[in-house]
């Protein structure tokens, strides 16, 4: 924990184009019913929050005797997103067209959004422009002083009446913000006491911290310090080097680490151990496979591809919303293969929606040109878009020439020379366009037609596709026949399979084995079961362990599988490419079978959230499960539940995995949950690949259900301690 010596953090200081947004004016609100409601909005003084309310008279005065404003943590903005983007600005944009160059989104976790309508473009500059300077002032502030953020966070929170200092009354209130029991009152208030240094019964910021320190102390690091030096609290060179050795750190990595986090003349290594096993030095993934390090100059066909499943839709797949956000949020998540489905409009123009379904409709224009303006925000390295084209051919026309004209050379259409597709560097900032080609028997993705496990499998038709269109596609929907037959195809013709149709196909070994060998040279996609109407997703290592590149899955889903992909693509850059393991590339059949045993430790939780839509008194009550995932076979392990502490639990839990490791492809998956009376809710998770995981003591960061990590979450940790053996013999 950084010791507490600064009064005021440098970020805290204004600058001009604070101004307008600290005196605040009326901007426009779309409301969850699609109303334009004016409100005053303002950003707080300590430019940390922003907070609206009505503007009636009536509603001043109800404001004012209730505290009747909203308000929202700016740190804990993802983003603001310019234009028409979100299902209620589309709803909104049906009824009355709305001037896409004068509305914003303040985009927040779980999906949510302030939709903003300004009156000019002098309003939309000062607040889009504004906030993005205020986020992003947050985000540096946050990379180089987390401790320091944290603590001025709470301090502003505590600081309710904003006099500069936090009295006894403020103290108690942050119990519910710190998600800490209101049992630890008498304590909380001990420590008040010792921490309050001039005895005038409040805190000054430096006296808050110090006050901090003592209510957030680890028993477990104390025990750790204890279990290494036990006679004595501050660690000598050597003891350093001990732990240092146990956490696998390089030799000659330790004297640099010991110089960094071992402070001289220290009575208590207790500040030092915090500091060092909160950093990124001791991440619980390997270190060197977060940047971008794997051979980028493959065929694509040696990848992993992150792939998305009918990306407009926000929730189920019969009535939810349609939205251009979808499209931006899975491409900021390093997605690199996004589906649309496209569908004739009325006037002319080309729309897209879930067929045959009450699913609301969007623009085609717009969802290509929000993939033009985020395609390479995170990743360099190619996007497909896999358009599942229902138009009549001169809606197909208009098409082509919407792509064309906002693309523009980011199309790639070269047909391959040497019978091999080309590399993701060969493709950097790159689009390719997978489509139904002309004159072939092509593959249908009609998903809204299949409702049961005898339909899953695809529909042969006759399609007559645009010349236009077919002239700008690169990868060529081709219906799947036989494994004979494909070793025929050019390399750049594609097949989408069902999840069922992939276990049918997979059902022997040696199909299995035909199955990959197809990949070695093809791209397939895979797709949920036409019956997940719910928009669950199946298990993606059924397609990564037979070699699939394009695994599609509902990243609107919160569920465990989803969590899996996220595991898999925080690695090699967050680029959404990841090499596929040897045995599904060059040594197809040659199984890598290894027996190890997995123990996991969890020690305990710091700063947990509360779960999405919980009331706001709540204490939580949180228990972590964990799951070993392989293509066959879940396992999972529970802790104990810890009540009315979310601040920091103890669970100190063992638990121990046998694990048969094949092709790489296991995940170990950490979900964080609160006990309840009838449903327990997610609060965070953390999944990573069995093969990045690193040995000892590890800080984990907890992520939000959709893989946000921004407001709460940037300081949700679990703290674990993983030991793999493996037989003497391998």
């Amino acid at each position: 924990m950084a010791s507490p010596t600064k009064q005021k953090l440098e970020f805290c200081q204004q600058i001009a184009q604070d101004e307008p947004l600290l005196h605040g004016e009326v901007l426009r609100k779309c409301s969850r019913g699609g109303k334009i409601l004016p409100r005053r909005y303002h950003v707080t003084r300590e430019l940390m929050c922003l907070k609206w309310e009505s503007t009636g008279t009536l509603s001043k005065l109800t404001n004012a005797l209730t505290r009747n404003s909203s308000i929202i943590d700016i740190p804990a903005i993802l983003r603001i997103q310019p234009g028409v983007t979100t299902a209620r600005l589309h709803k909104l944009d049906a009824k009355q067209s709305l001037p896409r160059d004068l509305c914003f989104s303040i985009v927040l976790s779980f999906g949510k959004t302030i939709d903003i309508l300004c009156t000019d473009s002098e309003q939309y500059d000062r607040w889009f422009k504004g906030l993005q300077s205020l986020v992003t002032r947050w985000r540096s502030a946050r990379a180089l002083d987390p401790e320091q953020i944290f603590l001025y966070q709470q301090w502003i929170h505590a600081d309710a009446n904003r006099d500069g200092k936090v009295n006894r009354s403020e103290i108690i209130k942050i119990t519910h913000t710190l998600n800490h029991a209101s049992s630890a009152k008498r304590a909380m208030l001990e420590s008040f006491i010792n921490a309050d240094q001039n005895k005038d019964g409040e805190l000054s910021f430096s006296e808050f911290c110090s006050f901090m320190n003592v209510v957030r102390h680890r028993e477990e690091i104390d025990a750790i310090i204890q279990l290494y030096s036990p006679d004595q609290k501050a660690w000598i060179p050597q003891v350093w080097e001990t732990f240092f050795l146990g956490q696998c750190h390089n030799p000659g990595e330790i004297l640099a680490l010991t110089n960094k986090y071992m402070t001289n003349g220290a009575t208590d290594s207790y500040l030092d151990l915090c500091r060092y096993l909160t950093s990124p030095e001791n991440a619980w993934f390997e270190l060197e496979k977060i940047p971008l390090y794997q051979d980028m100059n493959l065929p694509l066909s040696n990848y992993f591809i992150s792939t998305s499943h009918n990306t407009y839709l926000e929730g189920d797949q019969l009535q939810s919303n349609s939205s251009v956000h979808r499209y931006i949020s899975v491409l900021l998540q390093s997605c690199r293969c996004v589906e649309i489905d496209i569908w004739d409009g009325d006037d002319g123009e080309p729309v897209v929606y879930h067929g045959h379904t009450l699913t609301t409709r969007i623009k085609f224009s717009d969802v290509i040109q929000a993939i033009n303006a985020h395609a390479f925000d995170v990743s360099p390295f190619p996007l497909i878009l896999s358009l599942e084209n229902h138009c009549s051919e001169p809606q197909q026309v208009r098409m082509a020439a919407i792509m064309t004209s906002v693309f523009g050379d980011k199309i790639y259409t070269e047909e391959p020379l040497d019978h091999n597709l080309p590399s993701p560097n060969m493709l950097q900032h790159r689009i390719l366009l997978k489509g139904k080609g002309n004159s072939l028997s092509s593959s249908s993705d009609d998903k809204s037609s299949e409702s049961d496990e005898e339909c899953e499998d695809k529909v042969v038709k006759k399609l007559s596709v645009a010349k236009e269109l077919d002239s700008i596609l690169f990868f060529k929907g081709k219906h799947f026949s036989s494994f004979e037959d494909s070793k025929q195809w050019p390399c750049n013709y594609m097949s989408s399979f069902s999840e069922g149709k992939v276990k049918k196909l997979c059902s022997s070994i040696d199909a299995r084995l035909q199955y990959q060998r197809l990949h070695q040279d093809h791209v397939s996609r895979i797709y949920p079961s036409g019956v997940r109407i719910d928009s669950s997703n199946f298990n993606p290592l059924l397609g990564w362990s037979t070699g699939a590149q394009l695994v599609a899955l509902n990243f609107q889903a919160d569920d465990l599988y989803m969590r899996v992909n996220h595991g898999l693509f925080a690695q090699n850059g967050h680029s959404g490419y990841v090499l596929r393991p040897n045995s599904l590339r060059d040594e197809i059949g040659s199984y890598h079978r290894q027996a190890l045993n997995l123990t996991i430790r969890v020690l305990s939780g710091q700063h947990l959230p509360k779960p999405e839509g919980a009331k706001r008194g709540e204490i939580i009550d949180p228990y972590v499960m964990v799951d070993v995932i392989s293509e066959s076979n879940t396992t999972r392990k529970t802790t104990p539940t810890v009540d009315n502490n979310g601040l920091n639990p103890v669970w100190n839990a063992i638990m121990s995995f046998d694990i048969g490791l094949e092709a790489d492809l296991h995940f170990v998956v950490l979900t964080v949950m609160e006990k309840d009376y009838d449903l327990d809710d997610m609060i965070g998770f953390a999944a990573l690949p069995l093969t990045m995981i690193r040995e000892g003591y590890r800080t984990v960061p907890i992520y939000a259900a959709d893989g946000t990590r921004a407001g709460p979450y940037e300081f949700a940790t679990l703290f674990c301690h993983f030991t793999i053996v493996r037989p003497a013999n391998t």
